[in-house]
């Protein structure tokens, strides 16, 4: 008979993957439930740790943390403990050829950078793949703007035209360029990744190369769609900066997330090198419970039923669209463990009158405490083995604070890393 499982993981995304890692870092064996890719499968690769507080921009998203509600699960666990967290998750990308630095400007101070998007707009983010030189975007004077024939939604004059919009960019040169597609014309509608996985083989490179080297070299910086490899590995983008002969920053893109996928990549070889196993397409009915104590979930996959029991549990199966809260006029109900959420009886309380508003919908989720357990509204700990990360947890609008893969790496380090210890505890 196998060995019990030390922590069990029902999540898909950013969170969940961060809370197998930190619990199988510290020796436990882990098990995972998925259902999908989550979030991932539509990231950037970046991870946004906090842009927006109070309805502002922040520069700095550590600086902004005071400014945010005591819900919020920033707040809840605490300013070093969320440094603690992302410096986890830098060792861990570091340690896979993939690492993640930190914003900051010329001087070195930190600070969120803004990321040129397909669609010409600025996005602010924090952590960034190395090989990505932020400097070079407000540096550069002569900027390459390339696209790929049938490419979906990305035309390089289209992002020229929407960049100039803003102050810092009016005044640049800008160079627009379409690559002929290498999938040949009767591929007609490709994406980024079907690129991105062509670019992960060194001999079907040199259609992007060979170009680059006789466009690039009168420029600065190169702005490319995200096609530099579908995997966590720095060849690919390395090739093309050495072909350009200056900085390439990827433009973020609408999915899939290439950038997304590569960070998934990284994190399920690093948790392979631990006692941990994946049980993909299952998707968690419900749990069972004994007294405060969970003792096991059941999962359907392949149209059958079976239970996973484990010391501990961390539960990151995502808010409403996740499919980890269920709705109904008047009530909210985290969909596993069954937990109340608070919300007003009139469901027209539950959004604003502005599009881009403080809409109640978009903060809900479970209440935990500062060890990511639930907690009814009277603070009492639920489960005592149970804990809660990413979009599950209420008291934050990830996409209003541009704050969803930091709280998630955040909250996923916090929860693993209490599964373990709470582990440790049940087996002696």
């Amino acid at each position: 008979m196998s060995r019990t499982v030390d922590v069990l993981v029902a999540g898909s995304g950013m969170a969940g993957l961060v809370a197998a890692l930190t619990a199988a870092s510290q020796g436990k064996k882990v098990r995972m439930l998925t259902t999908g890719m989550g979030s991932l499968a539509i990231s950037g690769g970046n991870v946004d740790i906090l842009a927006y507080a109070d309805g502002r921009y922040v520069a700095d998203p550590w600086a902004g943390m005071a400014l945010l509600s005591a819900e919020h699960p920033y707040r809840i666990m605490g300013a070093e403990c969320v440094r603690e967290a992302m410096k986890f998750f830098q060792r861990q990308m570091e340690a896979r050829q993939w690492p993640m630095q930190a914003a900051s400007t010329p001087e070195g101070k930190v600070c969120n950078v803004q990321i040129p998007t397909i669609m010409g707009t600025l996005k602010p983010t924090h952590l960034l793949p190395a090989g990505l030189d932020t400097k070079a975007l407000s540096k550069a004077r002569r900027i390459l703007v390339v696209s790929v024939e049938g490419l979906r939604d990305c035309r390089p004059a289209l992002v020229i035209s929407q960049l100039r919009r803003y102050r810092a960019w009016a005044d640049r040169e800008f160079v627009p360029l379409t690559v002929p597609s290498p999938l040949g014309e009767t591929h007609r509608s490709a994406t980024a990744l079907d690129l991105a996985r062509l670019m992960d083989k060194p001999q079907s490179r040199q259609w992007l190369l060979e170009t680059l080297k006789s466009h690039a070299g009168s420029c600065d910086l190169v702005l490319l769609p995200p096609i530099c490899g579908s995997k966590a590995r720095p060849d690919a983008w390395q090739a093309v900066e050495a072909a350009a002969g200056c900085p390439v920053v990827e433009m973020l893109s609408i999915p899939p997330g290439v950038g997304g996928l590569r960070l998934r990549d990284a994190l399920l070889r690093a948790l392979r090198e631990y006692d941990f196993e994946l049980f993909e397409n299952a998707r968690v009915l419900r749990a069972e419970t004994v007294g405060k104590k969970c003792t096991a979930l059941v999962a359907e996959a392949s149209g059958q039923e079976r239970r996973h029991e484990a010391r501990t549990f961390v539960l990151a199966t995502g808010g409403i669209l996740g499919g980890g809260l269920d709705l109904a006029p008047g009530s909210a109900r985290e969909s596993i463990m069954g937990l109340d959420i608070a919300v007003p009886d009139d469901v027209e309380q539950w959004s604003e009158s502005e599009l881009f508003g403080k809409h109640l919908f978009a903060r809900m989720g479970v209440r935990v405490d500062s060890t990511m357990r639930p907690v009814s509204s009277q603070a009492a700990v639920c489960w005592n083995n149970v804990f809660f990360a990413g979009r599950s947890l209420g008291g934050y609008d990830y996409a209003t604070e541009k704050s969803g893969h930091g709280v998630a790496v955040a909250t996923g380090w916090q929860a693993g890393r209490m599964a373990a210890a709470a582990a440790s505890e049940e087996s002696i």
